[in-house]
């Protein structure tokens, strides 16, 4: 079993789909539903699922993602250790590898230390499975019913760049196929689970596994 650091949503998923192209075993996590910054971990196929165990450190009174992690740096943790910073009313919590606990609990960025906190806490969004009927497997087709929004919508996302499959920019044509993942800025992201087949109008029967 090998696991990378937490890697930004494109990268994560570039490296988790060259995995599953190459048959081994594949996790993802970062902590909580729709994550940006993910840890994949490689590991044979017959595990359902490995990686490092995560944790997350609650700061008070900081009200901002770069305060965190300039201060977790400058104390000596690796970025590569850190997840998604999430904020409240109250401070900051940043998602983190357990290994870095000890030293994210003395980090003061606001004077005060950390406190290691449930990831439950910082739970925004959640992940389902949504049966859907496509014309196609176009990635606008799947985004828009993934999401819950219109096409010509999702379509504008694609065309500013802010939409990405297995880690590439999606184009405005691009198609997706069982087992790739979808990010969309501001959305969350998907996965096609499972293509049924073809309804008597020639659409398509699609599981997709939506966290946002």
């Amino acid at each position: 079993m090998a696991s990378s650091p937490f890697l930004e949503p494109a990268d994560a998923d570039a490296l988790a789909s060259e995995l599953r192209r190459a048959g081994v075993g594949v996790s993802v996590d970062g902590g909580r539903p729709a994550a940006e910054r993910r840890v994949v971990t490689a590991h044979p196929e017959q595990v359902p699922h490995a990686g490092p165990r995560l944790t997350a450190v609650w700061f008070a009174q900081v009200r901002d993602e770069g305060t965190v992690r300039a201060s977790a740096t400058a104390a000596g943790v690796d970025a590569g250790a850190l997840g998604d910073v999430v904020l409240d009313a109250d401070g900051a919590a940043v998602v983190a590898t357990a290994e870095v606990v000890d030293a994210l609990v003395a980090v003061r960025p606001a004077g005060v230390p950390g406190v290691e906190v449930p990831l439950e806490r910082l739970a925004q969004g959640r992940t389902r499975r949504r049966d859907a009927v496509v014309p196609s497997l176009r990635v606008d087709a799947l985004g828009a019913k993934a999401f819950g929004v219109s096409r010509s919508w999702f379509t504008k996302g694609i065309a500013a760049g802010r939409v990405h499959l297995n880690g590439a920019r999606a184009g405005k044509s691009a198609e997706a196929a069982v087992g790739d993942e979808v990010w969309a800025d501001g959305l969350g992201r998907f996965r096609v689970l499972e293509v049924h087949g073809e309804t008597r109008r020639g659409n398509l029967k699609v599981t997709l596994e939506v966290e946002g």
